[in-house]
């Protein structure tokens, strides 16, 4: 049995105000900001001397994430954000596919999925909503002959609603597409069975669910989408260097990138956050993954039953668990933004996502923090 009140007390945050918007960035645990302080105590203290040691680390970071999502250490690695792999994709596909393509999405994507499809002129055909949902039988009416890939987030970021990704992934793989799959508001609390769900390509930024703050963007590659889609650019940390020096000196010398997806790593980054993010996973694995689920299930139940005794309208779908995440959305009309202004002089903090109002809750949050919520909406003019 999980004490969730001990798991709130980790969260400064819980102490002042009553957030929902970890579906915009999540606030850190105590245990992962202290993590933090340590990495650039370090960097204060020693320079670069822990270097080498840190990038190791890393490694055993990327293996652990890796195995959330039933895939090898070498198929995983980070990059700075989701709009930086789409931008990478979308340069591969001009440089490989040399016949008319197309790729589907949907319509509702947050445009880090598309706008570096859109910015290389790429084909973008995008499937409308069912009553906020998108159906695989929706989708797979939208692809052709032509088409290259579906991209799609697993979560919904204005909606909560979750893509049966296991579903769509096993049709796109026996007509021949790929499957691009960006799980930034799902990851790490919904993780997604990589080869179970053919995805070809999965990106996450964490700043969302990580605990981590902006620690960049998990970015998962199988090793046959590597083969055939080289990444369009390379630096000196992409370089195989076959054994031999650390570094690729020599100058108009053949060269080869790295096999693994650690040719995506094209030179130095910010490790310091990312080795405190090894705190947060450690923390989120010690509550558990599926007692998480539950929780957030729980609350969302809560939340949305307090919603329909008012008689608001619910955006998110809802009658299917299978299709929820933490994101429940809905509407006051034309009263949306005074009543999200209303809750922050309330030190309640929502936001609005396709002019509607989105509440994402999180472990820290409990029933009093809804029910805080639903006094606000019962009175609001």
């Amino acid at each position: 049995m999980v004490d969730w009140d001990k798991v709130r007390k980790e969260f400064p945050i819980s102490e002042n105000s009553v957030y929902f918007q970890s579906a915009a960035m999540s606030p850190l645990p105590t245990p992962v900001f202290e993590a933090i302080v340590h990495e650039y105590r370090k960097l204060c203290l020693y320079g670069d001397v822990n270097w080498t040691d840190d990038m190791a680390r890393f490694g055993k970071l990327c293996a652990s994430l890796a195995e959330l999502i039933n895939t090898e250490a070498d198929n995983v690695t980070f990059v700075q954000n989701t709009s930086t792999v789409m931008s990478l994709l979308a340069l591969s596909f001009k440089n490989q596919v040399k016949k008319p393509f197309n790729i589907v999405s949907m319509k509702d994507e947050f445009p880090a999925s598309t706008v570096g499809f859109e910015y290389q002129n790429i084909d973008m055909r995008y499937v409308g909503p069912v009553d906020a949902r998108y159906p695989v039988e929706s989708i797979l009416d939208m692809t052709d002959g032509e088409t290259l890939a579906v991209v799609t987030s697993q979560v919904q970021y204005a909606t909560g609603f979750r893509q049966d990704v296991r579903a769509l992934g096993q049709e796109l793989k026996g007509r021949g597409i790929l499957f691009i799959v960006n799980a930034t508001q799902a990851f790490p609390y919904f993780p997604v069975d990589v080869k179970a769900s053919s995805i070809d390509v999965l990106t996450a930024s964490l700043h969302k669910w990580g605990l981590a703050g902006h620690i960049g963007t998990m970015f998962f590659t199988t090793t046959e989408f590597r083969e055939k889609f080289p990444s369009p650019i390379a630096g000196w940390l992409s370089v195989d260097t076959e054994g031999g020096s650390f570094i690729h000196t020599d100058k108009n010398a053949p060269f080869r990138l790295l096999i693994s997806a650690r040719r995506y790593e094209f030179g130095t980054f910010n490790l310091q956050p990312l080795l405190a993010f090894e705190k947060a996973l450690d923390f989120i694995k010690a509550i558990g993954i599926e007692n998480i689920q539950e929780r957030l299930f729980d609350l969302t139940d809560y939340l949305i039953q307090g919603l329909q005794n008012l008689k608001i309208t619910v955006i998110s779908p809802v009658a299917r668990r299978e299709e929820r995440s933490a994101i429940v959305c809905f509407t006051l009309g034309e009263r949306n933004r005074a009543f999200v202004k209303k809750c922050a002089e309330k030190k309640i903090f929502l936001t609005l996502r396709d002019g509607n109002i989105r509440v994402s809750v999180n472990i820290f949050n409990n029933f009093f923090d809804i029910d805080l919520l639903i006094d606000v909406l019962r009175t609001f003019g």
